[in-house]
């Protein structure tokens, strides 16, 4: 039976206390594969930073470096809102913590109801062989086209590379090509050299188109061998791989029966796919030549009704034996299926029963070393069940496994971002992790995870993807910061005063709180937001952990100020004198109110806790809870001056101690 690490705060910092200043600790200690794992020194949550956040409907996360800085860089198609987006990695000298800059490669224009297109997923690669990454965007059908769009089909958008990437005019939509066009709801694409031709293809997928009832099955679309000819969409060719795969979203290629060639495998399980027809597949690849444009043969690995919508597959060798093996995730269970033969190929199903706090609806799997112990770990995420991923819940887990070898009973799973409860009142929406990506986003060695979050935004009612409003957006793409090798976060009086930057919070025990960056004039790289959307009788400090900050004083009577925004309108019930109260909770003492005073909305301003504090020398737990939905606070002082008036500005310089 799985585990859960949920080592308390005061271990953690006796832990960081104890870790000697030269840097001869456990967790430097070199470690023999195999053997014991080294020390993590922060198995607490880790920061969930915005990469972009302004539209509706993230379902989709194509990688690729689109500016040639070396960089990756992500698209993301916005189902509520129309468009293919690009977030640019910032660059190799700026902080990732930081706004990310963005490019619109394609949306309809005008935006009206018979244009909108139903982006369902995005990827990157250079389709036209010019050394510019470009847009492969799949797009599906929906019978309420206001809301969703429409348009299913195969577009490519050609991307302009170099300091252009980053301007919208300089993107080229080619168009739909004609032989996918409503020949299914496509809401997978993938690009990959199909034929092995040294040319780029795209690969196609989805679901039953409603309108036609025609499978999307799969397919992949020749690249034009003639360099000149590829812009012109009428000289692809479009080859059936599959003609009746009825649900695709989380396939991936890898050479299952190793004989040189990518072939794919799937779960076949989509909200419309009966229970019987449930099942992980994987469809060889004919080899190159004139068999590669001949449909693939199928091989059922395991079949069950236990599956959720839309789940996905991972490769990788977890036990080391020289075999890829694959794993998915149920509601309840991750099936690790360990390859033992090639010819045939053969799985045995290794049933790997996941934490209760992991235990929901579950989609995005991947798998990764990620604390540096040479032993691969699972990553794994859950979606919202009637809108709600409650706050016990581990939203986005990792987990990692004990003794020589991965066996069904030796993991223990460690909590990434706790569940942010309700969301919304329509149970259709909710907290949803889509789709991963690990890779280093900050430069650091070690391996962070960039996410998509399909469904968790302010407004809690779809509405006309025309009537857009720019607030509405709350998650949209993020990465999360990979600290399992830094000591966690703490805050020390500097002449009488701390300072601290809410964005470098030490535990995150609950999801109220989300980073945000949207709002400008904040200081340092970010600020938290109340992620509370549903109207709720005021008071949560004692239902709430909300976020913690250690701080360490040097005792007195201490004034609190916060720098905090109200917004003039958060989701459809929220917004200005509902939304301008927050906590203050330290060392579990009676809570301490923020804000109340109705400043104006949209502007950074200084506000006061109701009364001082009385502290005792040493170290404390600086709690902010949620009272309000939509508070943002950008920063909170503590100062032992008398009759001091408020900071100007961003305020002090943060007092963050030294790791």
């Amino acid at each position: 039976m799985a585990r859960t690490i949920r080592t308390s705060l005061a271990v953690l910092l006796l832990l960081a206390v104890g870790c000697s200043a030269d840097g001869d600790d456990a967790a430097d200690e070199p470690v023999d594969p195999g053997t014991a794992a080294p020390t993590v020194r922060n198995d607490l949550p880790w920061p969930m930073h915005p990469i972009d956040s302004r539209f509706r409907g993230a379902n989709g996360l194509g990688q690729g470096d689109v500016n040639g800085d070396g960089l990756d860089d992500f698209a993301t198609n916005y189902e509520f809102d129309q468009r293919f987006e690009i977030a640019l990695h910032p660059g190799p000298r700026v902080d990732p913590r930081t706004p990310w800059p963005t490019v619109t490669a394609f949306v309809p224009d005008p935006l009206t109801e018979n244009t909108g297109i139903n982006a369902e997923s995005a990827a990157l690669g250079d389709l036209d062989g010019d050394g510019n990454t470009d847009l492969l965007g799949g797009q599906g059908w929906s019978d309420i086209p206001g809301i969703e769009g429409n348009q299913a089909g195969a577009r490519i958008v050609w991307g302009p590379g170099g300091d252009a990437a980053a301007d919208p005019e300089a993107w080229v939509d080619g168009g739909r090509l004609a032989a996918t066009i409503d020949g299914g709801h496509f809401h997978w694409v993938q690009v990959h050299d199909v034929n092995e031709d040294g040319l780029l293809d795209g690969v196609l997928a989805g679901r039953v188109h409603g309108g036609t009832g025609e499978a999307a099955g799969i397919r992949w679309l020749e690249a034009p061998e003639d360099p000149a000819q590829r812009r012109d969409l009428d000289q692809w060719q479009v080859h059936t791989i599959v003609e009746d795969q009825p649900g695709t979203h989380g396939a991936v290629f890898a050479d299952i029966d190793e004989d040189g060639d990518a072939d794919i495998t799937l779960v076949n399980a989509d909200f419309d796919t009966d229970d019987a027809d449930e099942a992980l597949v994987w469809y060889e690849n004919p080899g190159p030549g004139p068999d590669q444009a001949e449909l693939w043969v199928s091989h059922e690995i395991y079949a069950g009704p236990e599956f959720d919508g839309k789940p996905q597959v991972a490769v990788a060798d977890l036990d080391g034996d020289g075999f890829e093996d694959l794993l998915t995730q149920t509601a309840r269970d991750i099936y690790w299926f360990r390859k033992t033969a090639t010819d045939p190929v053969t799985f045995d199903r290794v049933v790997i029963t996941k934490d209760p706090v992991a235990q929901q609806f579950s989609r995005p799997i991947a798998v990764a070393d990620l604390d540096g112990d040479d032993r691969l770990d699972i990553v794994g995420g859950l979606v919202h069940e009637e809108s709600t991923l409650a706050p016990d819940r581990a939203s986005v887990f990792w987990m990692s496994y004990d003794g020589d070898r991965p066996a069904a009973d030796n993991w223990t799973t460690h909590v990434i971002k706790w569940g942010s409860g309700t969301t919304s009142l329509v149970p259709s929406l909710g907290e949803k992790w889509d789709q991963f990506r690990v890779v280093d986003v900050d430069g650091d060695d070690d391996p962070d995870i960039v996410a998509n979050n399909e469904e968790w935004w302010i407004d809690l009612y779809p509405k006309a993807f025309s009537d857009q409003d720019p607030e509405e957006a709350m998650v949209g793409v993020v990465w999360f910061e990979n600290r399992l090798a830094d000591d966690p976060y703490t805050f020390e009086e500097v002449d009488g005063l701390v300072a601290v930057e809410t964005e470098h919070r030490t535990d995150d025990p609950d999801g109220s709180w989300v980073i945000r960056n949207r709002d400008p004039g904040f200081g340092g790289e970010g600020y938290l937001q109340s992620a509370e959307t549903i109207e709720t009788t005021p008071g949560r400090a004692g239902s709430s952990p909300g976020s913690t900050f250690t701080i360490d004083v040097a005792g007195g009577r201490y004034q609190v100020w916060a720098r905090t925004l109200v917004p003039e309108v958060w989701g459809s019930q929220l917004g200005g004198a509902a939304s301008d109260e927050a906590w203050v909770v330290v060392d579990d003492g009676p809570p301490l109110r923020i804000g109340g005073d109705r400043p104006p909305t949209h502007r950074w301003a200084w506000v006061r806790a109701e009364a001082p504090l009385e502290l005792d020398s040493g170290r404390h737990t600086l709690s902010l809870r949620t009272r309000e939905g939509g508070y943002a606070v950008d920063r909170i002082v503590l100062t032992t001056a008398r009759g001091a008036d408020a900071p100007t500005g961003v305020g002090p310089t943060e007092t963050r101690a030294a790791p």
